[in-house]
């Protein structure tokens, strides 16, 4: 059974997780390395997944009608291309959890400092090409498959297109609950028919089931209290946390 500082960590993570959907976009990033305080190996990725489908939904009930599907047919083959990497690694590392973990720690990390270098230097703008579609679809699809963590590079291609902040809210959401969804049959399968153990177990299931309510509460604050709170200080928070979690795991 969870201890209650677990429950307490998980309950933070969601809430924050809820709130990045839809007041301050990226900081879903804090939740892997809350759940990894909890959890070990693949079950980190296994265990966030839940907590961020349950944001995704709401997301999309509220935002679809601003989903530009022009921006998000490009990245489609891309991010395929990333999970198949995604897939290579952690058949790779096999039940080598301290692998696993590192690599984990490492991309979290590398993200916290791509997303302190976009906050320092500002976002350019760019044309949606298709080079830039492979760079950063592909590197949105494997970070994001194996460390649930491709919210800030995702976010940071669609804002240097410069939408509208509506139409970046609405299309990242679908691009998310997708590939969300696209990543259950392939953990089930990768638990089954690779080594290094299952995604999902009763007891992550479970611990996602407890901390759920907290996702609910974020994604309804998100859209309150974060017009009052400067996203900037709010995200610095947020990536000083992630850097502190992911250097936990490499160390």
């Amino acid at each position: 059974m969870f201890t209650v500082g677990a429950i307490i960590l998980g309950i933070v993570a969601a809430f924050v997780v809820g709130a990045s959907k839809t007041g301050v976009p990226g900081a879903a990033l804090v939740a892997v390395p809350m759940f990894a305080v909890v959890f070990e190996g693949r079950l980190i990725p296994g265990a966030t997944l839940p907590v961020l489908l349950v944001a995704d939904v709401f997301a999309v009930a509220w935002y679809r009608q601003h989903t530009r599907w022009d921006l998000l047919r490009p990245l489609a083959t891309w991010v395929a291309l990333g999970f198949a990497a995604g897939v290579a690694f952690f058949v790779i590392a096999g039940d080598a959890t301290r692998t696993l973990e590192v690599g984990i720690g490492g991309i979290v990390l590398l993200i916290v400092l791509v997303q302190l270098w976009r906050l320092v230097r500002g976002q350019p703008h760019r044309e949606a090409d298709t080079a830039t579609a492979a760079i950063y679809g592909t590197g949105g699809g494997f970070t994001t498959f194996v460390a649930n963590a491709a919210g800030p590079i995702i976010n940071t291609y669609l804002a240097g297109l410069k939408l509208p902040k509506h139409e970046l809210v609405g299309t990242s959401a679908w691009l998310y609950l997708a590939v969300n969804v696209a990543k259950i049959p392939l953990y089930l399968a990768l638990g089954e028919w690779s080594d290094g153990g299952r995604f999902f177990t009763a007891d992550s299931l479970l611990y996602g089931a407890i901390v759920t309510p907290a996702v609910v509460a974020g994604v309804f604050a998100g859209r309150v209290l974060f017009r009052r709170i400067p996203q900037q200080a709010f995200l610095v928070v947020v990536l000083v946390l992630s850097a502190a979690g992911a250097l936990n795991l490499l160390v």
